[in-house]
């Protein structure tokens, strides 16, 4: 009896594992997660090397760097040393150097009303922005990103400002700058320099310069605006793979607002990633609305490239939000999310991101 009873359990056991084994395996998530971080923060290595320890342990998979050139190749030894990817991240049509400043004056946009960015900047004085439009900034800007390109190791290239400047602020920030921004104001029109009105003239036959207060109006002026950002991101997508390496970028929340508030239409790039920084509290909304940006952005790219949601840890009150608003990029569609930034963390924000992430 004992015998048959060994038998059977033997018999039992070697059921389950040949059920057990028919199972299909778990698939292990392909989200990646990242962060954006630099900006002088992290001047000692020691520190930087802290803090890349930290994302690695809570699961993020790399960061958007920001520092001086010849500063990336030590970071992105570090950001390897520890399994982390390290992508440089760079502003790009806004644009303050003295140098250019100097040199270049007339690379930058001008207003509807006839002021150069170079000299009246809008909201703040580093709001100096280059005219996407012009062969001479197109030129200079292809050059940089080739020189970020070719950094040994580099993981990638990342795009900042790549537009143009907001021609309407995200609705919280009219109190911020005493402004109410309901429509298309001259001041903050642009571009109108002489290579936009000439090559706009010699396309459409219209002068752009004559719009007036009719200029937003005019639907082909307003996407020859878009189109000379979209052909400046296709010149310097490119350039970097042509150094065989990977192009992404930082854009507004949704085609649709992106296109409204600073003239990109990012859904027309042809990019490798894009990170909308979805900062709801920039437009006085509520969390659902991360879930619908990411919603509309992932449509939009229709499956050409991975979408990762921005989202701005100011924005979060309490460390619930922030976990909600994970939870909204993943319901949305988001390929995983970049978080602005880790050093408004606390213990309780890290352990909320790393049971995220481990839950993707």
């Amino acid at each position: 009896m004992k015998q048959l009873m060994k038998l059977s359990f033997i018999f039992a056991i070697g059921i389950l594992s040949i059920l057990k084994a028919c199972q299909p395996a778990k698939e292990s998530s392909s989200a990646k997660h990242y962060v954006w971080m630099g900006e002088g923060k992290n001047e000692d290595s020691a520190q930087l090397e802290k803090m890349f320890v930290k994302l690695k342990e809570t699961g993020i998979d790399g960061v958007m760097y920001q520092c001086a050139l010849e500063k990336y190749p030590a970071a992105i030894e570090l950001a390897h040393k520890h399994g982390l990817e390290l992508h440089a991240w760079q502003t790009i049509l806004r644009r303050y150097s003295e140098q250019l400043l100097s040199e270049h004056p007339d690379w930058y946009t001008v207003s509807r009303d006839g002021k150069s960015t170079a000299e009246h900047p809008p909201f703040v004085d580093y709001y100096k922005w280059l005219c996407p439009t012009k062969p001479e900034v197109r030129a200079y800007l292809t050059k940089l990103v080739e020189d970020l390109a070719e950094v040994p190791n580099i993981d990638g290239v990342h795009l900042d400002y790549i537009r143009h400047s907001d021609v309407i602020l995200a609705r919280d920030l009219w109190d911020v700058y005493g402004l109410v921004m309901d429509k298309e104001y001259a001041e903050f029109d642009f571009c109108y320099c002489d290579d936009c009105i000439e090559r706009y003239k010699k396309e459409t036959g219209e002068d752009a310069s004559a719009f007036g207060d009719a200029a937003p109006d005019n639907a082909r002026w307003r996407q020859f605006r878009y189109d000379m950002v979209t052909e400046t991101v296709d010149e310097l997508t490119k350039a970097v793979h042509a150094k065989g390496n990977k192009i992404n970028a930082a854009v507004f929340p949704t085609p649709t607002i992106s296109k409204t508030l600073v003239r990109q239409e990012w859904d027309k790039w042809s990019l490798d990633a894009y990170y909308p920084m979805n900062y709801n509290s920039f437009y006085q909304e509520g969390i659902d609305w991360v879930e619908q940006s990411c919603i509309e952005g992932v449509e939009a790219l229709n499956g050409r490239a991975p979408l990762y949601s921005g989202l701005y840890m100011p924005a979060f009150p309490t460390p619930v939000e922030f976990q909600q608003a994970i939870q909204a990029s993943k319901k949305g569609g988001a390929s995983g999310v970049c978080i602005f930034t880790p050093y408004e963390m606390n213990d309780e924000h890290w352990k909320i991101l790393k049971e995220e992430i481990d839950n993707w």
